[in-house]
Protein backbone atom coordinates (compact mmCIF):
# COMPACT_ATOMS: atom_id res chain seq x y z
CA UNK A 1 0.00 0.00 0.00
CA UNK A 2 1.00 3.60 -0.48
CA UNK A 3 0.05 6.09 2.20
CA UNK A 4 -2.46 3.60 3.58
CA UNK A 5 -4.26 3.23 0.27
CA UNK A 6 -4.78 0.18 -1.88
CA UNK A 7 -3.01 0.56 -5.17
CA UNK A 8 0.30 1.09 -6.85
CA UNK A 9 0.25 4.74 -7.88
CA UNK A 10 0.58 8.10 -6.25
CA UNK A 11 -0.05 11.57 -7.51
CA UNK A 12 -3.56 11.29 -8.93
CA UNK A 13 -6.24 8.96 -10.28
CA UNK A 14 -4.63 7.92 -13.54
CA UNK A 15 -5.06 4.94 -15.84
CA UNK A 16 -2.20 5.43 -18.23
CA UNK A 17 -0.06 2.42 -17.49
CA UNK A 18 2.76 4.56 -16.11
CA UNK A 19 2.91 5.26 -12.42
CA UNK A 20 1.81 8.84 -12.02
CA UNK A 21 4.52 10.85 -10.36
CA UNK A 22 6.90 7.87 -10.13
CA UNK A 23 9.20 8.62 -13.06
CA UNK A 24 9.07 4.95 -14.03
CA UNK A 25 11.56 4.96 -16.89
CA UNK A 26 11.80 1.22 -17.51
CA UNK A 27 8.31 0.56 -18.89
CA UNK A 28 8.65 -1.27 -22.20
CA UNK A 29 5.66 0.43 -23.75
CA UNK A 30 5.68 4.11 -24.57
CA UNK A 31 2.87 6.39 -23.48
CA UNK A 32 1.25 6.93 -26.87
CA UNK A 33 -1.79 8.89 -25.76
CA UNK A 34 -4.25 6.01 -25.29
CA UNK A 35 -4.64 6.76 -21.60
CA UNK A 36 -7.05 8.59 -19.36
CA UNK A 37 -6.45 11.14 -16.63
CA UNK A 38 -9.75 11.22 -14.79
CA UNK A 39 -8.85 14.34 -12.86
CA UNK A 40 -8.73 16.29 -16.11
CA UNK A 41 -11.45 14.57 -18.12
CA UNK A 42 -14.00 13.71 -15.43
CA UNK A 43 -16.12 10.57 -15.50
CA UNK A 44 -16.30 9.04 -18.97
CA UNK A 45 -17.68 5.99 -20.75
CA UNK A 46 -16.12 2.67 -21.68
CA UNK A 47 -18.14 0.74 -24.24
CA UNK A 48 -18.15 -3.03 -24.54
CA UNK A 49 -18.26 -4.38 -28.08
CA UNK A 50 -18.74 -7.88 -29.44
CA UNK A 51 -16.48 -9.53 -32.00
CA UNK A 52 -16.15 -7.63 -35.28
CA UNK A 53 -18.57 -4.88 -34.17
CA UNK A 54 -17.83 -1.63 -35.98
CA UNK A 55 -16.60 1.25 -33.83
CA UNK A 56 -17.22 3.95 -36.42
CA UNK A 57 -20.86 4.78 -35.43
CA UNK A 58 -19.65 5.60 -31.90
CA UNK A 59 -16.54 7.64 -32.63
CA UNK A 60 -18.29 11.02 -32.61
CA UNK A 61 -19.26 10.58 -28.95
CA UNK A 62 -16.51 12.46 -27.14
CA UNK A 63 -17.40 11.00 -23.73
CA UNK A 64 -16.22 7.54 -24.81
CA UNK A 65 -12.74 7.06 -23.37
CA UNK A 66 -12.20 3.52 -24.56
CA UNK A 67 -13.61 0.22 -25.72
CA UNK A 68 -13.73 -3.21 -24.11
CA UNK A 69 -13.42 -5.84 -26.82
CA UNK A 70 -14.58 -9.43 -26.80
CA UNK A 71 -12.19 -11.15 -29.17
CA UNK A 72 -13.47 -13.55 -31.78
CA UNK A 73 -11.50 -13.28 -35.00
CA UNK A 74 -8.06 -11.87 -34.20
CA UNK A 75 -7.75 -9.89 -37.40
CA UNK A 76 -11.08 -8.17 -36.74
CA UNK A 77 -10.04 -7.43 -33.17
CA UNK A 78 -6.75 -5.94 -34.37
CA UNK A 79 -8.73 -3.64 -36.67
CA UNK A 80 -10.93 -2.57 -33.74
CA UNK A 81 -7.84 -1.74 -31.69
CA UNK A 82 -6.33 0.27 -34.52
CA UNK A 83 -9.56 2.17 -35.07
CA UNK A 84 -9.79 3.01 -31.37
CA UNK A 85 -6.20 4.21 -31.25
CA UNK A 86 -6.63 6.32 -34.39
CA UNK A 87 -9.11 8.47 -32.47
CA UNK A 88 -7.21 8.51 -29.19
CA UNK A 89 -9.34 5.89 -27.43
CA UNK A 90 -8.04 3.03 -25.33
CA UNK A 91 -8.76 -0.57 -26.32
CA UNK A 92 -8.96 -3.32 -23.69
CA UNK A 93 -9.51 -7.03 -24.21
CA UNK A 94 -11.90 -9.13 -22.15
CA UNK A 95 -9.90 -11.87 -20.39
CA UNK A 96 -7.43 -12.40 -23.27
CA UNK A 97 -4.12 -11.73 -21.56
CA UNK A 98 -2.35 -13.68 -24.30
CA UNK A 99 -3.52 -11.32 -27.05
CA UNK A 100 -2.80 -7.94 -25.46
CA UNK A 101 0.64 -7.67 -27.01
CA UNK A 102 -0.05 -9.38 -30.37
CA UNK A 103 -3.07 -7.13 -31.00
CA UNK A 104 -1.44 -3.97 -29.67
CA UNK A 105 -4.20 -3.48 -27.08
CA UNK A 106 -3.82 -1.26 -24.03
CA UNK A 107 -4.60 -4.00 -21.55
CA UNK A 108 -7.11 -6.53 -20.29
CA UNK A 109 -10.18 -6.73 -18.05
CA UNK A 110 -10.27 -9.94 -16.01
CA UNK A 111 -13.53 -11.47 -14.84
CA UNK A 112 -11.60 -13.35 -12.15
CA UNK A 113 -9.68 -11.01 -9.82
CA UNK A 114 -7.67 -14.01 -8.62
CA UNK A 115 -5.88 -13.91 -12.00
CA UNK A 116 -4.48 -10.39 -11.53
CA UNK A 117 -1.16 -11.42 -9.96
CA UNK A 118 -0.35 -13.86 -12.77
CA UNK A 119 -1.40 -11.31 -15.39
CA UNK A 120 0.84 -8.70 -13.79
CA UNK A 121 3.79 -11.04 -14.14
CA UNK A 122 2.97 -11.63 -17.81
CA UNK A 123 2.32 -8.05 -18.90
CA UNK A 124 4.45 -4.94 -18.90
CA UNK A 125 3.71 -2.07 -16.55
CA UNK A 126 2.34 -0.10 -19.50
CA UNK A 127 -0.24 -2.78 -20.24
CA UNK A 128 -3.23 -2.14 -18.00
CA UNK A 129 -5.01 -4.77 -15.94
CA UNK A 130 -8.56 -4.38 -14.68
CA UNK A 131 -10.39 -6.67 -12.29
CA UNK A 132 -14.13 -7.30 -12.02
CA UNK A 133 -14.82 -7.29 -8.28
CA UNK A 134 -18.63 -7.04 -8.37
CA UNK A 135 -19.61 -5.68 -4.98
CA UNK A 136 -16.79 -7.15 -2.94
CA UNK A 137 -14.58 -4.58 -1.25
CA UNK A 138 -12.09 -7.21 -0.12
CA UNK A 139 -11.58 -8.37 -3.71
CA UNK A 140 -11.05 -4.76 -4.78
CA UNK A 141 -8.35 -4.23 -2.16
CA UNK A 142 -6.61 -7.52 -2.98
CA UNK A 143 -6.74 -6.79 -6.72
CA UNK A 144 -5.04 -3.46 -6.11
CA UNK A 145 -2.34 -5.11 -4.05
CA UNK A 146 -1.83 -7.80 -6.70
CA UNK A 147 -1.15 -5.21 -9.40
CA UNK A 148 -4.49 -4.19 -10.92
CA UNK A 149 -4.56 -0.76 -12.56
CA UNK A 150 -8.33 -0.33 -12.11
CA UNK A 151 -11.24 -2.18 -10.54
CA UNK A 152 -14.77 -2.73 -11.81
CA UNK A 153 -17.78 -2.67 -9.51
CA UNK A 154 -21.17 -4.00 -10.57
CA UNK A 155 -22.11 -6.56 -13.19
CA UNK A 156 -21.96 -5.81 -16.92
CA UNK A 157 -25.32 -5.98 -18.70
CA UNK A 158 -27.33 -6.38 -15.47
CA UNK A 159 -29.36 -3.66 -13.78
CA UNK A 160 -28.49 -3.08 -10.11
CA UNK A 161 -30.72 -5.16 -7.84
CA UNK A 162 -32.99 -3.01 -5.72
CA UNK A 163 -31.83 0.58 -5.74
CA UNK A 164 -28.43 1.99 -6.61
CA UNK A 165 -27.39 2.59 -3.01
CA UNK A 166 -24.94 -0.30 -2.64
CA UNK A 167 -23.02 0.63 -5.79
CA UNK A 168 -22.94 4.28 -4.78
CA UNK A 169 -21.49 3.32 -1.41
CA UNK A 170 -18.79 1.15 -3.01
CA UNK A 171 -17.82 3.92 -5.42
CA UNK A 172 -17.69 6.59 -2.72
CA UNK A 173 -15.64 4.32 -0.46
CA UNK A 174 -13.16 3.46 -3.22
CA UNK A 175 -12.67 7.09 -4.21
CA UNK A 176 -11.74 7.83 -0.60
CA UNK A 177 -9.36 4.93 0.11
CA UNK A 178 -7.73 4.16 -3.26
CA UNK A 179 -5.80 5.96 -5.96
CA UNK A 180 -6.66 3.45 -8.67
CA UNK A 181 -9.56 4.40 -10.96
CA UNK A 182 -12.94 2.70 -10.64
CA UNK A 183 -15.21 1.48 -13.41
CA UNK A 184 -18.88 0.85 -12.66
CA UNK A 185 -20.76 -1.58 -14.89
CA UNK A 186 -24.44 -2.31 -15.33
CA UNK A 187 -27.65 -1.52 -17.18
CA UNK A 188 -28.14 2.06 -16.04
CA UNK A 189 -30.49 4.92 -16.72
CA UNK A 190 -29.19 8.41 -17.37
CA UNK A 191 -30.15 9.49 -13.85
CA UNK A 192 -28.22 6.56 -12.38
CA UNK A 193 -25.15 7.43 -14.42
CA UNK A 194 -25.33 10.98 -13.07
CA UNK A 195 -25.56 9.67 -9.51
CA UNK A 196 -22.57 7.36 -9.98
CA UNK A 197 -20.46 10.15 -11.45
CA UNK A 198 -21.31 12.41 -8.51
CA UNK A 199 -20.37 9.61 -6.11
CA UNK A 200 -16.87 9.46 -7.59
CA UNK A 201 -16.96 6.86 -10.38
CA UNK A 202 -14.13 7.40 -12.83
CA UNK A 203 -15.66 5.41 -15.69
CA UNK A 204 -19.03 3.89 -16.53
CA UNK A 205 -19.33 0.66 -18.52
CA UNK A 206 -23.01 0.80 -19.48
CA UNK A 207 -25.07 -1.92 -21.11
CA UNK A 208 -26.11 -0.19 -24.32
CA UNK A 209 -26.37 -2.97 -26.92
CA UNK A 210 -24.38 -0.70 -29.24
CA UNK A 211 -27.12 1.95 -29.23
CA UNK A 212 -25.35 5.18 -30.22
CA UNK A 213 -28.40 7.31 -29.39
CA UNK A 214 -28.54 5.96 -25.84
CA UNK A 215 -24.80 6.50 -25.44
CA UNK A 216 -25.34 10.11 -26.46
CA UNK A 217 -27.92 10.42 -23.68
CA UNK A 218 -25.46 9.03 -21.15
CA UNK A 219 -22.77 11.38 -22.44
CA UNK A 220 -25.13 14.31 -21.88
CA UNK A 221 -25.76 13.09 -18.33
CA UNK A 222 -22.03 13.05 -17.63
CA UNK A 223 -21.63 16.50 -19.16
CA UNK A 224 -24.21 17.86 -16.74
CA UNK A 225 -22.22 16.49 -13.80
CA UNK A 226 -19.00 17.97 -15.12
CA UNK A 227 -20.68 21.36 -15.47
CA UNK A 228 -21.91 21.19 -11.89
CA UNK A 229 -18.46 20.26 -10.56
CA UNK A 230 -16.58 23.10 -12.25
Amino acid sequence: MSSGRSGRRTGGRHANGNRAGSGHANDNRQNDGHWIDTEEAGCRLIVELGPATALEPLLDIAAIAGFLLEVGDEAAARQQVQTAHATGRAAFLLDRIDLVRPLGADGVLLNRPSEVAAARRSLDQGELIGAVVGGTRHDAMVAGEDGADYVLFGTPDIAPSGDLEALLEHVAWWSEVAVLPSVVAGRFTGDQVEALARAGADFILPATDGDAEFLEELASALARVMTEQR
